[in-house]
């Protein structure tokens, strides 16, 4: 029994050494295999962040490589066709009045460009109411203050009025606030209108007149009654009134 005993003891002793070897064996291929992997897989880290992705701007000014082309003078340039027919256009010119109209003093309206060479009263030497220059005068028949654009020649009713210089008829109106007038172009840019004329022996539109011609009698002046009988002469020149003593250079006579 005793043998039996230590032969037991002796083979549990042998099966332990074996057990314990086979777990050594295992322990070191599990550290082999362990070692083998942390050696090729990499390391997780969770707290890494991406990289910065930047990018790099260029700074530095591209240079541009052209040809030098030069041109040689002595080469003959090709005549180009705006050249031809720039100089073969022929140069217009204006038409010669003169040779037109025969006459150098005339116009293409055919109005003399001459002042008139002599002026005259259209009634009497008596002056009324002169030229205001352009400033307000008062108006007793209207009862108020306007520009007197004229001069007034005072006469009796009937009295005949002639034109103050020579010239052609351009209008003959009836004017409720004016009477009856007469514009006459006399040329050269001087255009006279008279106020205040009857209506009986009137002149007619269109017709020349001369320094003796008539071109109506003496009537009245609705705006100006409170200012006697009278005529109201104005004169333009060059489409601007002006002082019709000045004009006729009767200035010094009138208003000494």
């Amino acid at each position: 029994m005793m043998i039996n005993d230590e032969n037991k003891k002796k083979k549990g002793k042998f099966y332990a050494r074996i057990v314990y070897a086979a777990l050594g064996v295992c322990v070191l291929a599990a550290g082999v295999i362990g070692y083998s992997a942390s050696m090729s897989l990499p390391e997780v880290n969770v707290k890494t962040t991406l990289p910065q992705v930047t990018s790099q701007i260029r700074t530095e000014t591209p240079t541009y490589h052209s040809e030098k082309v030069t041109v040689d003078m002595n080469t003959p340039d090709e005549t180009s066709p705006a050249k031809e027919i720039e100089n073969t256009m022929p140069e217009e010119t204006s038409p010669d009045v003169k040779a037109v109209f025969g006459n150098e003093e005339e116009s293409l309206t055919g109005q003399d460009n001459a002042k008139p060479a002599k002026y005259q009263l259209p009634l009497s030497a008596e002056m009324g109411k002169d030229y205001s220059m352009g400033l307000p005068v008062f108006n007793s028949t209207m009862g108020d203050y306007r520009t007197h654009n004229g001069v007034d020649f005072v006469g009796k009713p009937g009295d005949s009025v002639k034109p103050v210089a020579a010239g052609r008829v351009t209008a003959v109106e009836n004017d409720t606030v004016k009477g009856n007038c007469v514009t006459v172009d006399h040329g050269g840019g001087v255009v006279s209108t008279i106020w205040g004329l009857a209506d009986e022996g009137l002149i007619t539109e269109g017709v020349e007149v001369i320094e003796e011609s008539v071109i109506g009698t003496l009537g009245n002046i609705p705006c100006e009654n409170k200012d006697g009988t009278h005529i109201h002469l104005e004169i333009r020149v060059n489409g601007e009134l002006a002082d019709p003593l000045e004009v006729m250079g009767l200035a010094e006579n009138t208003k000494e």
